[in-house]
């Protein structure tokens, strides 16, 4: 199982009586416009990735901007050059992270087995979250002071489960999953359950064996809505067995 890293690196400390940097009025107005030319795209860029890497190393709250500066070899006037603070900076690496899992949600193709469209569904959503999971947490963590992090984190939920919602209506009208369920009140509730276990699994440490998992959640889940009749027999067995190991630890 991957487990991410939480040791920190020491940092630089600012030299006693040595000023604190302070954005010009350029800077500031730089930051409102944003990089102009591809040479300060790319230095932006560099900050963003390197604020990723310390914020997964240290945490948000021991974070600082000389952690971040140090880990992208620059100088503090050019960190704010493109951000006022450690806040505007973890803004920038949430919202890269989210956009791209949103963008990873996305199929042209659907399966015509509503068995693989679920599974697919579910592996789609455990294959973004699995290499972003820490910054996912962190998310959470600064969502219950900043209003902005908690609507991000809501989004990518909202995105899994107005996918879910379309998903679910879709086989509904094929005559396939139960007509009578509520497909939005099914999504939410399905949603919780993939999201809070991808969460436990990658960010508390319960450890799952990923393909174990997948079964299950996709076997859940289609039963869930009505189709239980597409269930493959051996992912119903890999369901029972995953029963039987966690009964047996």
């Amino acid at each position: 199982m991957m487990m991410m890293s939480m040791s920190a690196h020491p940092a630089p400390s600012r030299p006693p009586g040595s000023p604190i940097a302070v954005a010009t009025a350029s800077q500031r107005q730089r930051r409102v416009n944003g990089p102009v030319t591809g040479k300060g795209q790319a230095r932006k860029a560099h900050l963003i990735a390197a604020a990723r890497t310390v914020f997964e190393r240290r945490g948000f709250l021991d974070t600082r901007v000389a952690d971040i500066v140090a880990e992208a070899n620059v100088a503090q006037g050019t960190f704010y050059t493109y951000f006022d603070s450690k806040e505007a900076v973890f803004q920038a690496v949430a919202h890269g992270v989210i956009d791209r899992m949103l963008a990873s949600l996305h199929t042209h193709a659907h399966a015509d087995n509503p068995y693989d469209r679920v599974r697919g569904a579910m592996e789609r959503f455990v294959d973004s979250y699995i290499p972003n999971a820490r910054i996912i947490a962190l998310t959470e963590q600064v969502g219950t002071f900043t209003p902005e992090m908690r609507d991000l984190r809501l989004a990518l939920r909202a995105a899994f489960v107005d996918r879910s919602v379309r998903g679910i209506r879709r086989l509904q009208a094929e005559g396939v999953a139960d007509p009578g369920l509520d497909a939005l009140v099914a999504a939410e509730a399905l949603g919780s359950m993939v999201d809070h276990t991808c969460y436990v699994w990658l960010t508390l440490g319960r450890e799952f064996d990923k393909e174990a998992l997948l079964a299950t959640l996709t076997t859940v889940w289609a039963r869930a809505i009505g189709v239980d009749a597409w269930v493959p027999a051996a992912h119903a067995q890999a369901h029972a067995q995953v029963h039987a190991t966690a009964d047996g630890s």
